[in-house]
């Protein structure tokens, strides 16, 4: 049976056998009946009055089955799209649309972004955080830019790390499985006076695919180390302060670049890290918080490469510049025509070079390239939370961000951008069963220029257990540095044979950018309705949403193209469901499935990353005596250009045992995939798919955890 028939059938009967339960159940009258989540508006509200679909992701969940990374976390949010394209490569955004370079969702640790906006891109196997130490995970299913700006545009991931005070003294693991896999986690927790600090040092590995990329080598693996340190210090009962550092280093191979490579150009990413963030409460109805951080991340990224020796002369990259058909025509060996006067003047002088060199001309030159790249960025934030009244209370604050980076390679300069914003939400009941969300976002970026995003929502209760959400929003993406500013050149070192008496040489090859992008655009309304059963500890969220995405990027940005325009549009409707259920204390299960139309698009890219049904479901059981055990299935048909269905079964079993001052916990999963080879969209002509493939469909990881 197909996956959405599976799924739906199984939501819709769970669902009607319960729905005729909430009107008789029995509500303690102290019961917590909704999660409270604080992404959404910066505002902690109950899912009952956010205005928007809200997935929430907690670490008991993550433990229970068996999931150990960040992006094999977001296969549990309806909706949201993931492809793997090596070991450290995952492509995730919600919705889908264009695989290759996905833009358009934010992504915050601790309320702190860490979307990069010089290359509009999040490094998901780069997170600054281990697995062990999130506590939560929220994710805003819809445009979020009316509470945190461009790059919100079609969803935001906010990863909440566990408080220092509520980790273990000392806590250890251990992982071991197929494909290479492998991580150890070491954190300990501790108080010094009335500090509370914790210490983690992470490293995990992963040997990815074994049939991998153009050449079929399997050269796309993952080592990674993590060093974080959290400490909150109050002042009085009434201040803190949160500081965050850390670091990030690693290997992350790559199969290849270029066409010319003869060595492999492994990505070295290093990233530091710290923020600080000052909370005062004047009052309990009103808070100040001030918010600091800067942030560098540096990837060094090189390797030898061999042309023809023509391709380096100077004079290749004068006519390239000014007429890309004319250097294909004389590296072609026809004689260019239907250029200008000045083409026709520079592809002779090419020519004359070319003869120059003889036979040497069509021989190998061999050099050193990179593409390395270092960004920069420094954020100040202030925000105010204010109680009104029973009826009205907003949050709003205003910021500032500097970015900067610099690469030889892609921006041939140093490049810097400064971000002026300004935010706020008012949540206000003019009855007490409708509560009405008003949000905007305001930014002046010296960039693009001015963006708004503001958003108007509905929360109506039609009784303490179901409520109808209606929701309306415009979001945007701001064109990334690299997209407005390009400047890109390969130039090699110690080249050999050496040209013109230098072993520095230039590829004639370069790409600039026209500039002048506006932003990308969406316009989002949504419908849900959220029911909780708390006799079967039961919480269904379903919604209807009709996405306009307009002025989109959607060209592939590469040396031989770089042609971004603001031509692109797709049109994204469908339905959701998501239901968690706490039957017993040792008994949970969920279910998500969303199904998705993606019509209307205007480049063939934004439906290369798009399954028409998707989903997963799943079972924890607890029997007793430490021993425990989970299963679930995760699915998304695939319908995107060139691109494969995807399925896997996750079968879990642990044991639990007490020790002298601690416990320690032992766990098997085994993971079976559908289909192990899966395909992606890489680029039209030569290859329309690039096929990755692990050697079986099974893979096996066990893990021992001890605290104290």
């Amino acid at each position: 049976m197909k996956l959405h028939r599976v799924l739906s059938s199984v939501g819709l009967g769970l669902t009607a056998g319960l729905c005729a339960a909430a009107g008789a159940a029995e509500i303690p009258a102290d019961a917590d009946l909704y999660p409270t989540v604080l992404t959404p508006t910066r505002l902690r509200q109950s899912l009952q009055d956010v205005p928007a679909s809200v997935t929430v992701i907690t670490a008991d969940m993550l433990h229970k089955f068996g999931i150990r990374s960040i992006p094999e976390a977001l296969r549990l949010v309806p909706g949201m799209a993931i492809t793997q394209a090596s070991g450290p490569d995952y492509r995730i955004n919600y919705h889908g649309t264009n695989v290759l370079v996905p833009r358009r969702m934010n992504v915050l640790i601790d309320g702190v972004s860490v979307y990069q906006p010089l290359f509009a891109r999040v490094d998901w196997t780069n997170l600054p955080i281990a697995i062990d130490d999130v506590d939560r995970i929220e994710v805003t299913r819809g445009p979020n830019s009316a509470a945190y700006g461009p790059n919100s545009l079609l969803a935001i991931v906010n990863i909440i790390s566990r408080h220092p005070r509520d980790v273990e003294r000392v806590f250890a693991s251990v992982e071991k499985g197929g494909n290479g896999v492998a991580a150890a986690t070491f954190r300990l927790g501790a108080q010094l006076g009335d500090i509370d600090m914790r210490l983690t040092l992470n490293h995990e590995r992963d040997g990815g695919y074994d049939v991998q990329q153009r050449a079929g080598a399997d050269h796309d693996s993952l080592r990674m180390t993590r060093v974080n340190f959290r400490a909150v210090k109050p002042f009085g009962s009434a201040t803190n302060l949160d500081i965050n550092a850390g670091y990030v280093s690693g290997t992350k191979e790559v199969p290849g670049v270029d066409a010319g490579g003869i060595t492999y150009p492994d990505a070295k990413p290093r990233d530091t890290y710290v923020s600080a963030t000052l909370t005062h409460s004047f009052a309990p109805t009103h808070q100040f918080q001030v918010r600091a951080y800067v942030w560098t991340d540096k990837i060094e990224q090189s390797w030898r490469t061999c042309y023809p020796t023509a391709m380096f002369l100077p004079e290749m990259f004068a006519v390239y510049r000014a007429n890309p058909s004319y250097a294909g025509a004389i590296l072609a060996g026809r004689l260019p025509t239907g250029g200008t006067p000045a083409d026709d003047a520079l592809a002779a002088a090419a020519i004359a070079a070319i003869r120059a060199l003889g036979s040497s001309a069509t021989t190998p030159t061999c050099g050193t390239a990179e593409q390395g790249l270092e960004q920069r960025r420094a954020d100040l934030e202030m925000q105010d939370t204010y109680v009104v009244s029973e009826q009205a209370r907003f949050v709003a604050g205003a910021g500032v961000r500097r970015h900067s980076g610099s690469s030889a390679t892609y921006l041939g300069t140093d490049l810097a951008n400064t971000v002026w914003r300004a935010f706020g939400n008012l949540e206000y009941r003019p009855v007490p069963d409708l509560a009405i969300n008003l949000g905007a976002y305001a930014e002046r970026d010296e960039l693009s220029g001015s963006s708004f995003s503001p958003r108007v929502a509905a929360n109506y209760r039609l009784s303490d257990l179901q409520t109808l959400r209606f929701v309306w929003s415009r979001g945007t993406r701001t064109p990334d540095v690299q997209e407005q500013r390009a400047n890109w050149t390969y130039t090699l070192t110690e080249a050999a044979p050496a040209l013109n008496g230098s072993s520095t040489v230039r590829l004639f090859q370069s790409a600039r950018s026209p500039g002048g992008l506006q932003s990308e655009r969406i316009r989002s309304v949504e419908v849900g309705y959220l029911l909780n059963v708390p006799a079967y500890g039961l919480l269904v969220d379903v919604k209807a949403f009709d996405d306009e995405l307009s002025s989109l990027i959607s060209e592939k940005l590469q040396l031989s193209s770089f042609k971004p325009t603001n031509s692109g549009a797709v049109h994204l409707t469908g339905v959701e469901l998501q239901a968690n259920a706490a039957i017993t204390a040792d008994w949970t299960v969920f279910l998500n499935y969303a199904y998705l139309s993606n019509h209307g698009a205007t480049n063939p890219l934004e439906t290369t990353q798009y399954s028409r049904h998707s989903g997963s479901i799943g079972t924890w059981k607890g029997f007793g005596d430490g021993w425990a055990a989970s299963i679930a299935y995760f699915g998304a048909a695939g319908d995107g250009l060139g691109q494969s269905s995807y399925g896997r079964t996750d079968l879990t079993v642990s044991k639990r045992v007490g020790l002298a001052a601690g416990k320690a916990e032992v766990s098997l999963t085994a993971r079976r995939l559908d289909n192990p080879q899966q395909t992606y969209f890489r680029d039209f002509g030569a290859a329309n798919t690039l096929r990755a493939a692990y050697d079986s469909r099974w893979q096996v990881l066990g893990q021992l955890r001890v605290s104290f």
